[in-house]
């Protein structure tokens, strides 16, 4: 295994600061945060040398959030803006080295990668390669984030990198929460992804693999036989337990995928990352297309519906436009939303605040 010193002197380097506090501004609570303060991103930056310096986890009381378009309940951890920039400077810096080792068929939370990246993947490999894809394992891991042993992923930190001010902080970061990940927190979805990796590889390696993803710790494997897949699971079990400290949920399943005989389709589809899979079709899950419906009905109702439900709306676009579910789009959706005044609305508001993030930097530096 590599190791890797020397990368505190990047880390608080006036450069990657104000980088840092270039990305955590993509979050509206810290550019709100940042403005409300009257400070402009070069004296945050100034600040946020004595942030890294002397980094210490804030106290937090933990949160309860519907997640995302499935509502899922989940617990989170929200950082302090401190943090985040802190959490920005130093995934700046030890991102390459994190994504050098990756597995390339890794989606979740990672640059250039994401869902609709995936989605095409899957895709090619279901049309072009129908032999290898006959069946389909799915299976995801037990309360991932909060389960991830402390002592084994510290250990591996310990390993990779020898700068003792970068394993510090890196420390630090891990014992934030007694067990397991903070969900919230911008380091945690790369340290899951980077503790996950050895997992992917053996999958590809050593298994052998076939058509093998990942979409943070929900995972599929196509194959032609099944019951090759079935051991592939018993030894991705068997590793999972011995090697990082997790379990698999026990709703994993292996099915033949679907295929189309005499015009007709037989198997079943796959419902992954948002998306049905079929051989010859890729539509949305069904709670999605619900939502995006209710959501259009919303905003015909409103006579100004507010940038949060716009963007929503347009989300939801973007998803549409990526499957065959043209016809629910004319149906349900087209009838309520008139896109191109909601993209001319949220054009205006980000000139506007530009403009008034421009005026106040001018206001400041007069003064």
């Amino acid at each position: 295994m590599k190791s890797y010193s020397h990368l505190y002197e990047r880390v608080i380097s006036r450069e990657n600061r104000l980088e840092a506090v270039r990305l955590a501004k993509h979050s509206p609570r810290i550019r709100k945060a940042i403005k409300e303060s009257g400070k402009t991103d070069e004296e945050i930056a100034e600040e946020a040398y004595e942030w890294i310096v002397n980094f210490k986890n804030a106290h937090h009381k933990p949160i309860k959030i519907k997640d995302g378009m499935s509502k899922k309940e989940r617990t989170i951890i929200v950082p302090t803006l401190e943090e985040l920039i802190v959490q920005h400077a130093l995934i700046n810096v030890l991102k390459p080295i994190f994504t050098r080792s990756m597995y390339e068929h890794s989606y979740a939370s990672l640059p250039g990668k994401g869902a609709h990246a995936g989605k095409k993947v899957i895709e090619r490999w279901i049309r072009n390669d129908g032999r290898n894809c006959k069946y389909c394992l799915k299976m995801d891991i037990r309360h991932f984030f909060d389960s991830v042993p402390h002592d084994i992923l510290k250990e591996r930190i310990v390993k990779t990198f020898h700068d003792e001010k970068i394993l510090r902080m890196m420390l630090e970061l891990v014992d934030v929460t007694e067990t397991g990940l903070p969900l919230g927190f911008y380091t945690s979805q790369w340290f899951s992804n980077w503790y996950l990796t050895p997992l992917d590889h053996y999958i590809k390696q050593s298994l052998k693999a076939e058509h093998y993803m990942r979409y943070m710790d929900d995972m599929v494997i196509f194959g032609s036989n099944k019951k090759k897949l079935h051991r592939m699971r018993k030894d991705i079990q068997e590793y999972l337990e011995k090697n990082l400290g997790l379990t698999l949920k026990d709703n994993w399943q292996v099915f033949r995928f679907s295929y189309i005989r005499g015009g007709r389709e037989h198997g079943r589809d796959l419902d992954y990352m948002g998306f049905r899979f079929h051989r010859n079709r890729t539509t949305l899950r069904r709670s999605i297309m619900l939502k995006a419906s209710r959501k259009a009905k919303k905003i015909a109702k409103k006579e100004k519906p507010s940038l949060y439900e716009i963007r929503q709306m347009l989300s939801y676009l973007g998803w549409i436009d990526a499957t065959d579910t043209y016809r629910f789009y004319e149906a349900h959706i087209k009838p309520y939303v008139n896109f191109q005044k909601c993209k001319r609305r949220l054009s205006i508001a980000a000139r506007r605040e530009n403009r008034n993030g421009v005026e106040t930097c001018r206001v400041q530096t007069v003064t």
